[in-house]
């Protein structure tokens, strides 16, 4: 090698080694700066979501309505992103907050979720206002009412359930509602079944807007400054406890089909099963991107499935019986009951459904009553319809909802845990 190509190979090592150097000392502010690159996309993405799936209910500047939460406040920002991501994930039980994942019955995947809850820690809440009223999803007037009206109703709503305030309230029905919806609410051509499973699971709050604030494009007006606010709160009572008075139930007419309706029936429940359910719910009912597994809740009432197939809910479209008959109905929720509902939860025998009994008895029914009624001020109702999902109750558990605090599993083991979620199930039943 001649010297000056040895010359040449110095100067070029010295040159790659001096590149080196200045690399290492940019590299943490290149770093820094990918950081806030990444953040900043993070809350522009986050705020449009927001806009799309949150203002309606939280405000444009996060504000809060009504008997929804506000978000723009310190103690949000500060809490653990995982904890967040939970929430949003999967909801919060006992409030409004509906589970967003996609996995979940949801519109919103994992990095949806993430982006939001960048958003909550690290956005502008006046940058997000302005972005809300931009993109014209700003709170209407009619959506401020409806949540002023449903926290007023809520907060009359009888603490404890006072049979004697649901007769009083059964026979405002009968004055008021009887005409459209029947004696004992079990529909009419005019208007729905509202003495059923699916309307006796809705929350206050969302009987509240129906009942005070009426449907838009149907018969059901609305009741706000017709009737007192307790008396709201009394029907809504009413709705969500019928069963407590005499009657049990619906009035004749609940039945889902007629034996001969069922006997029309040429296709098999798996054959219409797959027809209409297993697009979205899977073949197996293992769910998908666009609806939530079966497989994962316990039992479900025949009037329940019946209730929510027809009126729909989130994703679910409506299916009424021009589009699949009261026979084919009955075939598919037989089907569904016996192979797809609940397969994914392990079986327990009645002792250790007698042991998680006992773990409630000591670790939850102070707050959640002896049948898990709820207690007021303490707990909220866990013997829900439809029943919450096991992973639900775990989460809800260890992170804490609005009234609950979290519970380590220092305290309540995981195996302990998953013996009183199984009782909770059969509460629910």
């Amino acid at each position: 090698m001649t010297r000056g190509l040895q010359w040449i190979g110095f100067w070029a090592t010295a040159l790659i080694v001096a590149l080196i150097g200045v690399n290492i000392l940019r590299e943490p502010a290149r770093q820094q700066q990918a950081l806030t690159d990444y953040q900043a996309a993070a809350v522009a993405g986050g705020t449009d979501l927001y806009a799309l799936n949150c203002a309606r209910c939280h405000g444009a500047a996060g504000e809060g309505l009504g008997v929804y939460r506000a978000l723009n406040q310190p103690f949000i920002a500060q809490k653990d992103a995982q904890e967040l991501r939970t929430i949003i994930q999967y909801g919060r039980y006992a409030t409004e907050m509906a589970a967003f994942g996609l996995d979940d019955g949801g519109s919103l995947t994992t990095m949806q979720i993430r982006n939001l809850v960048t958003l909550l820690q690290q956005g502008d809440w006046a940058v997000v206002q302005a972005r809300v009223e931009a993109l014209g999803m700003a709170p209407t007037e009619a959506d401020l009412l409806a949540a002023e009206q449903a926290a007023q109703t809520v907060a009359l709503a009888p603490q404890a359930v006072d049979v004697g305030r649901l007769a009083a309230a059964q026979t405002l029905f009968g004055q008021q509602c009887s005409e459209c919806h029947g004696e004992q609410g079990q529909g009419t051509a005019d208007a729905p079944q509202v003495n059923n499973a699916y309307v006796r699971g809705m929350s206050s709050a969302q009987l509240a807007e129906i009942v005070g604030l009426g449907v838009r494009n149907t018969k059901m007006e609305g009741f706000s400054g017709r009737l007192e606010d307790v008396a709201l709160a009394d029907l809504i009572a009413l709705l969500q406890n019928w069963t407590l008075l005499d009657g049990q139930g619906a009035a004749g007419g609940s039945a889902i089909a007629t034996e001969a309706e069922i006997a029309s029936v040429t296709e098999s429940g798996q054959q219409l099963f797959e027809m209409w359910c297993a697009v979205c719910h899977g073949v197996r009912g293992e769910g998908g991107a666009i609806a939530p597994s079966l497989n994962d809740i316990p039992h479900l009432p025949a009037d329940f499935i019946a209730s929510r197939v027809r009126s729909g809910q989130n994703a679910m479209p409506p299916f009424g019986e021009s589009d699949l008959a009261n026979g084919q109905l009955a075939v598919i929720i037989d089907y569904a009951q016996a192979n797809i509902i609940g397969r994914g939860l392990p079986v327990y025998t009645s002792s250790e459904l007698a042991q998680g009994q006992a773990l409630y008895d000591q670790s939850c029914a102070e707050c959640h009553g002896e049948s898990g009624e709820g207690v007021a001020d303490l707990g909220p109702r866990v013997n829900t319809l439809p029943p919450m999902r096991a992973v639900e109750i775990i989460n809800f558990t260890r992170v804490g909802s609005l009234l609950t605090p979290a519970i380590p599993a220092s305290l309540v083991s995981d195996q302990d845990l998953r013996l009183i979620v199984a009782y909770i199930h059969d509460l629910s039943r």
